[in-house]
């Protein structure tokens, strides 16, 4: 019997970076960015990208190939470092409006969506501005943890 080694990527941004590059078909180079992931036998599975960040604002992309018991953690930690280490005041994503997984996901994480942008997508589908304020963190609430 095989056990799966899984484990948090922090120093590795440059690999993460381009999984997620690939994963949400982003075409352009990240610039200044932060990178984090979640690897599972070696291989990466879960990464977020934070990247345009300003005094207030940061731009963030999630990708998840496949989920694992790490996941939650993933998105602490990347909640943490948006608000606490950048000391930003809102978290921005943009998700397709026709990828039911993520917009479940978001909305799971406390995400909402702010705005619509009509037929931006190369398919014609809609791009939802979706925002994460740090009261509205799902998961510190239910871990009893404050904002």
């Amino acid at each position: 019997m095989t056990m799966s080694t899984a484990r948090l990527i922090f120093d590795d941004k440059k690999r993460v970076g381009q999984w997620v590059a690939d994963q949400v078909e982003y075409l352009a180079e990240w610039g200044g960015y932060y990178a984090m992931g979640v690897e599972l036998n070696g291989e990466i599975v879960s990464g977020t990208v934070i990247q345009s960040w300003t005094d207030t604002n940061v731009v963030s992309y999630f990708a998840v190939a496949r989920p694992t018991k790490l996941l939650p953690a993933l998105f602490d930690h990347t909640v943490f470092y948006t608000f606490a280490q950048l000391g930003v005041r809102r978290m921005t994503a943009f998700v397709s409006a026709d990828n039911e997984k993520s917009m479940r996901l978001t909305s799971h994480i406390g995400f909402v969506t702010e705005g619509v942008m009509r037929e931006a997508q190369d398919n014609g589908a809609d791009l939802c501005v979706r925002v994460l304020w740090p009261e509205n963190y799902t998961r510190s609430r239910r871990h009893g943890q404050k904002e």
